[in-house]
């Protein structure tokens, strides 16, 4: 029904019974007397009126043309006439009274990125405009350009594209807040009540679901109705159907929802002192907050000071030394393996797994205090375990080892009784996440954050602690990325923390560039380093937060940081200013060092096992009593966001369904992070078995068999250095006279390398490649290169792989997209078996581990009943234990690799379904 249908059911006296009531002599007389005596006030408030009606902007003309214009005029901006919709009437006197909520796309200047807008406009019974009032941007995405507005009934709809794709589809209900989204209690819903007026302009609010994209779209096709929205992402299996009544977003025909899913927004209770904060400062600005946590801190750090001068001195207040002379440098040292490997022919193992010994760098070593008599504890680190927290996966709880360490250190010499607490995080059997809050920061590009961990099981299954992450966007529009997926984009020169594809942490400051390197996973920044290559704020900052010019705020303060060894430390102070926090990390050994969030309740770190997610049992323990950070907040839903730390994978994960587990004999150290892992695969009749080896755990070591063709210098053993590392063997008969495939195991080759034949190239630090014939390798003094036949291309199976001949062992070896070698070994008369197996398991290239003499397939391994022998007859690949690398690093990224950005614009059409047309 339209507004001016709805017109006629509105009754109102007809005009000549209202004059003949003000004819009546008595009223007249008393009505005229009341005039009179007012006469002054009736004459200055049309005064006023007319002044503020000739300085206030004039309605419309009555076309949607017209409103635009005058909307774009009310938001300093522009409008077109077809990016507004009309949300539903409740009636032709509120629409009078109080204005039609209407939802509006308008640009700040010419060409710039598109927001949503919503306002009220009044509208006469005739349907025409006479003003507008209480404006809001929904969305302020300076980067994102917000597109397709469309609605339909209680529903409204677009997409915000950002880096020339379309990034997701928010869906709003004009309803307001469903009510399982708000908060229980009826306190937690007055205070949202408010909150969703200042940026709704509504106590209802707008409910808001938003549909991700894993892999953002060129083009995208929307239609709404009252049940549902569809979307036609235009590539095939990319149509996506999402009902508003279950919140459920799948394919067509009910299938899972490709490489998309949907986030609908729930509000979790916010403690009121933070709420409190955060809503004046929404009202009056950071400054005058600022102003007030000064004058707060400050008087409670001045009392503290003064109570404690007061008490007896000790020696644990004495100072030792100067806090910039107190620092750590670590070193490593690599232990040996301490076994020999037998002679050729002898059964005798090499050396039990036990005998693996990493590198002693964890637990960190002691850090120095600058107290003449510490505190009792006081840098010792400590190994944090619960028996809720998960061993690595793929090992056995007996055999795990504390991958969390923790110790507290004193660095303020004004200060004796403040503390911060180090948390140390091995890295090497640890991977972190990073997970945007679902109001910061506030995003610049696209959807706001999802505020909870992945529901992904691989990742609920693994984690074991959460902690706070950086400044709201109120503080700084510091970058933001997840899972590639931009909500603020980088700022150079500001401290960060990224994630590579790898499962690599990285910390450093950001390249003069917007650009972003192709292997980065996610990053978080926040102000300039604490601590930059051992130096403290290398950038001279005084301001740590919104805080008055030259003032130091001693509050709660967190901090992360990385060591030369590869692990990480997470920093708690509980009484600090920024200074003294990175005088700490310095003290502690870190590289390089990142301020994160201040104020408690803000910070926190959470040892976590998570039982059930979606019955909300969880086990949950603060790191140190004094934080007040509530324990559940980032396992529910966060406000802000936050860091999660997993226990690292290391089985290999594929599509074959080989079900890999824990191979038999050593493995490199650390031996309670495993490298090496065996599964079968059944190809047809035949049961396949298969060895993987992860990437950066193992150095690869030809040595030539006693039976290959003299040519030149040659390596017939295994050398000395590496005879009690190695861990398998792994047979490739010799060449022929037939074959006259080509070997080089020093400079000058032992045999040339033909460009007919394809290569395994064996480089230092570098994963094994496979070169295709024709592509002649230049071989430098430290690589090593065979030539083997080739199996499979492209990832399908040559001639070569179905030849027929005796039945014997047969093996192939490969390597993944990921960098895993994978080696396949089957008692069959053609090697199409293992070819096919690999291939399956992920490979493209496949080579056959055959040299030409036809020799049995052999593996022998350390710490089984057929150890590795120290040469052969036939050349050997030998895998030589390596500690395990560092797996966070000191990142220093001069210049920035670009992603594969997309260009062009992408496509947004919409059926039109909204009610866009004249009121």
């Amino acid at each position: 029904m339209s507004v001016l249908n709805r017109a006629s059911h509105v009754r109102l006296p007809p005009l000549a019974d209202w004059l003949e009531h003000f004819r009546r002599p008595g009223l007249n007389h008393r009505f005229g007397s009341f005039l009179r005596g007012r006469m002054w006030v009736l004459g200055f408030a049309a005064l006023v009126g007319t002044v503020l009606h000739g300085f206030g902007v004039a309605p419309p003309e009555s076309s949607l043309d017209g409103l635009a214009r005058w909307l774009g005029s009310a938001v300093s901006g522009t409008v077109a006439g077809d990016e507004l919709v009309w949300e539903p009437s409740v009636g032709i006197l509120s629409d009078l009274l109080w204005g039609r909520r209407i939802l509006f796309l308008a640009r700040r200047s010419p060409g710039a990125p598109r927001d949503v807008f919503r306002a009220r406009v009044r509208l006469t019974p005739s349907g025409a405009p006479i003003s507008v009032r209480g404006l809001r941007n929904l969305t302020e995405t300076p980067v994102g350009d917000d597109a397709g507005l469309s609605a339909r009934g209680h529903s409204a709809v677009f997409a915000t594209v950002a880096l020339g794709r379309i990034q997701g589809v928010s869906v709003l209900d004009l309803n307001g807040i469903p009510d399982l989204d708000r908060p229980a209690s009826f306190f937690d819903r007055l205070l949202l009540a408010i909150s969703e007026y200042q940026h709704t302009g509504d106590v209802s609010g707008l409910g808001r679901t938003d549909i991700l994209f894993d892999l953002p779209a060129k083009a995208a096709r929307l239609e709404v109705d009252e049940r549902t929205l569809q979307l036609d992402l235009g590539e095939k299996g990319r149509e996506l159907v999402y009902d508003m009544r279950s919140r459920e977003l799948h394919g067509v025909d009910g299938a899972q929802a490709y490489a998309a899913r949907a986030a609908p927004r729930i509000i979790r209770p916010k403690p009121f002192v933070l709420w409190a904060v955060d809503t004046v400062r929404e009202e009056v600005g950071p400054g005058p907050v600022a102003w007030l946590e000064n004058l707060v801190f400050g008087v409670k750090d001045r009392l503290k000071r003064a109570a404690y001068a007061l008490l007896p001195t000790d020696d644990s207040k004495r100072l030792r030394a100067r806090p910039e002379t107190v620092g750590v440098s670590f070193s490593s040292s690599s232990g040996g393996l301490g076994a020999s490997l037998p002679s050729s022919g002898s059964p005798t193992p090499l050396l039990d797994a036990s005998e693996l010994v990493a590198s002693q760098t964890w637990p960190p070593p002691p850090v120095p205090s600058l107290w003449t008599k510490p505190k009792p504890g006081e840098g010792q680190w400590q190994a944090v375990w619960y028996p809720f927290l998960k061993p690595v996966p793929g090992t056995s709880p007996a055999a795990a080892a504390a991958y969390f360490y923790k110790t507290f250190i004193r660095p303020d010499p004004e200060r004796p009784y403040a503390e911060v607490v180090l948390i140390a995080m091995d890295m090497r059997e640890l991977e972190l996440g990073i997970q945007a809050g679902f109001e910061d920061p506030q995003p610049a590009v696209g959807p706001p954050g999802e505020g909870r961990l992945p529901q992904d099981r691989h990742v609920l299954d693994r984690v074991v602690g959460t902690f706070n992450g950086a400044f709201k966007s109120t503080h700084g529009d510091y970058g933001m990325m997840v899972n590639r997926r931009l909500l603020v984009p980088p700022v150079s020169g500001s401290a960060t923390v990224i994630l590579t594809d790898s499962g690599d942490v990285g910390m450093g400051n950001w390249p003069q560039t917007s650009e972003i390197p192709a292997d980065i996973r996610s990053f978080r920044q926040n102000l300039d380093p604490l601590v930059e290559d051992g130096r403290i704020n290398p950038s001279g900052r005084i301001l740590w937060g919104w805080q008055l010019q030259g003032t130091s705020v001693m509050t709660q303060r967190t901090a992360l940081c990385v060591t030369p060894q590869g692990h990480l430390f997470y920093a708690f102070a509980k009484e600090s200013n920024a200074p003294t926090l990175a005088r700490a990390l310095r003290q502690a050994g870190c590289s390089y060092a990142m301020h994160l969030d201040m104020n408690p309740g803000h910070c926190g770190f959470v040892f976590t096992n998570i039982v059930d997610a979606k019955k909300g049992v969880f086990n949950l323990e603060l790191a140190d009593p004094d934080m007040k950070l509530p324990p559940a907040r980032f396992v529910t839903w966060s406000a802000k966001d936050f860091f999660y730390v997993m226990v690292r994978d290391p089985r290999p994960h594929d599509t074959s369904g080989v079900r890999w587990e824990l191979s038999e004999g050593a493995q490199p150290p650390p031996a309670e992070l495993p490298a090496v892992f065996t599964g079968t695969l059944s190809v047809g009749s035949i049961s396949v078995q298969l060895m993987s080896l992860e990437p950066g755990r193992l150095r690869w070591v030809l040595v030539a068999g006693s039976k290959e063709p003299r040519n030149g210098a040659s390596r017939q053993t295994l050398p000395d250095s590496d005879v009690h590392r190695a861990i398998a063997a792994i047979g490739m008969g010799h060449t022929t006279s037939s074959t006259g495939y080509g070997l080089s195991v020093a400079p000058g080759g032992l045999l040339p390398l033909r460009r007919s034949y394809p290569t395994l190239l064996l480089r230092p630090e570098k994963l094994p490649e496979i070169l295709l014939p024709s592509s002649q390798p230049e071989i430098g003094s430290d690589q090593q290169a065979v030539q083997l036949p080739l199996l499979a291309v492209d990832g399908k199976l040559l001639d070569t792989a179905r030849a027929r001949g005796g039945s014997r062992d047969r093996s192939a070896l490969c390597v993944t997209p990921t960098g895993r070698v994978l080696v396949a070994w089957a008692r069959h008369d053609s090697t199409d078996v293992v070819a096919s197996a690999l291939l399956q398991a992920g490979c493209d290239r496949v080579l056959e581990l055959d040299r030409g003499s036809h020799h049995p397939a052999f593996i022998h391994r350390t710490g089984t009943s057929t150890p590795p022998m120290r040469s052969y007859e036939t050349s050997t690949l030998y895998l030589v234990a390596e500690p395990m690398v560092r797996r966070a690093f000191r990142w220093k990224h001069e210049k920035a690799k670009p992603s594969d950005k997309p260009t062009g614009v992408p496509r947004i059409s919409k059926k039109n379904n909204s009610d866009a047309g004249s009121p």
